[in-house]
């Protein structure tokens, strides 16, 4: 990662090499480096988002812009040219920045665009199964910041020139959404037809396409409408005005006031909010058949619960996520692959497993017994439309199903290990001398009743449908 980075975004550092070498004091800024992917995860990284790009942000930001060309990243580590103090790799106190903004005040950054800055922040906008849950925050900073910089280019420039910069601006943007879609498709879209659903990845990206135009024009209809968003010029700094950065979190947040981005429908396809949610769904997925193991092969009864509980939630998430109708067929689809996909990898690494011991080991699991308590449960939830009580009434089916199924398998390899889960998943206090242990049984619900929360909420939150965090019960096999 080059030390272009250092541009109009917030800056971020995080590596461990300078916090090793050089002391902080409480007094002082940290020194960051400047990865602009970095502002756009938020709370992945516990971070602040570019939609909250305050004006300490812009004024650290502008003060390490001096220092572009003294800092830069070779084979992963960091390389410094000329004075170490100079490079900032030291300590800058809180007179010196006052100083320094003061100077911005008077002085102010200039009217001219800083390209090398712009063309770094529209660096990294990839998206994928690590970062899809943040596909519309990647998309709303692009287009605000495309509005603003556009307007400044309309307002600033004329003739010829004015052209050259539209030009830029437009060829900047054209490659960043080619790389947003590209991505996506490679990911998301491949995902969607490996499950069956020949063509979706095509018209994924159609809709991803079209979506990206859609949130561009509204945030340029925004600028020129809002009064509030223009009012700043009467109360904000000049040099700040004058930060295409700065005013492009602005009018996110101006936008954001009004609704007017969440707004935003397409009449075919998929919205932006679908598209969104399907990547996330895809990639945890996706993790969960990475990390298949064996860890249930005797305990049919409880893969079919377990089943069953993404099943109900991949059902309410369609039907209560705010998604369009083809969407919430796309994910009810997908997911009737998936669990059988799901089986169809446990069997496949329990055979690989056997191969390599030469006593006799279990190669199949009996999927009419994991169909029974899937069924029982997912009847129950289609009566109620109650996750919850489908779940406690399928969990005791389960383990009734469990005990009159035991003595012709007891003894076989794991017969008493799923014996013993079964035994204490309502109640876990009998067993352990640890206090307030929750039970499997109070871990489930802590899960399902997480993920019903998330959706009910406007949080920005990624809504976790099975991966919710750690500790949701043992292993990190999160319900």
């Amino acid at each position: 990662m080059g030390m272009e980075g250092i541009t109009g975004s917030l800056p971020y550092y995080s590596s461990n090499q300078v916090k090793s070498i050089f002391w902080e004091s409480p007094d002082c800024k940290t020194v960051f480096e400047a990865d602009p992917s970095a502002v756009i995860r938020k709370e992945e990284d516990g971070i602040t988002a570019k939609s909250h790009y305050t004006e300490d942000e812009a004024l650290w930001n502008q003060y390490m812009k001096q220092y572009r060309d003294s800092l830069k990243i070779v084979d992963g580590k960091l390389v410094v040219n000329g004075d170490p103090r100079n490079a900032l790799l030291g300590r800058v106190s809180a007179e010196e920045l006052e100083q320094y903004r003061l100077k911005l005040e008077r002085e102010g950054i200039g009217d001219d665009i800083d390209w090398r800055g712009v063309e770094s922040d529209f660096k990294k906008m990839d998206v994928d199964f690590d970062n899809a849950g943040y596909l519309n925050t990647k998309i709303d900073y692009i287009a605000s910041r495309y509005a603003v910089l556009k307007d400044r280019i309309e307002k600033n420039y004329s003739g010829d020139e004015k052209e050259q910069q539209l030009s830029r601006l437009n060829a900047l943007m054209d490659n960043t959404k080619k790389t947003i879609v590209d991505s996506y498709s490679d990911s998301v879209g491949n995902f969607y037809e490996e499950y069956g659903h020949s063509g979706t990845g095509t018209e994924l990206a159609e809709s991803l396409s079209k979506g990206i135009d859609q949130r561009i024009s509204q945030y340029e209809d925004h600028l020129r409408k809002s009064g509030s968003y223009a009012g700043l010029g009467d109360t904000t700094a000049k040099w700040l005005q004058q930060d295409d950065g700065y005013m492009a979190a602005r009018l996110r947040e101006d936008m954001e006031s009004y609704n007017g981005a969440s707004a935003q429908t397409e009449e075919t396809g998929y919205t932006l909010q679908d598209l969104e949610t399907a990547g996330v769904y895809a990639a945890e997925c996706r993790e969960r058949l990475d990390n298949q193991g064996v860890f249930w092969s005797d305990n049919e009864q409880r893969l079919g619960l377990d089943l069953a509980v993404q099943g109900m939630k991949t059902d309410y998430l369609a039907n209560q996520g705010n998604l369009s109708g083809n969407m919430r067929e796309l994910l009810q689809d997908t997911f009737q692959s998936y669990k059988d996909k799901y089986v169809d990898l446990l069997e496949q690494m329990l055979k690989e497993k056997a191969a390599r011991f030469d006593t006799p080991m279990k190669t199949r699991v009996d999927r009419k017994e994991i169909a029974a308590v899937y069924e029982y449960t997912m009847n129950q939830y289609r009566q109620s439309g109650d996750i919850l009580d489908a779940f406690t009434k399928g969990a005791r089916q389960a383990r009734s199903l469990f005990e009159v199924n035991f003595s012709d398998r007891a003894g076989n390899p794991g017969s008493y290990s799923a014996k013993y889960d079964w035994d204490n998943f309502f109640d876990q206090s009998k067993y352990t001398s640890t206090a307030k242990v929750d039970s499997l049984f109070e871990k489930y619900k802590n899960s399902i009743n997480r993920f019903l929360k998330n959706i009910g909420s406007d949080s920005p939150e990624m809504t976790r449908l099975f991966f919710d965090g750690p500790g949701d019960y043992e292993q990190n096999q999160l319900a």
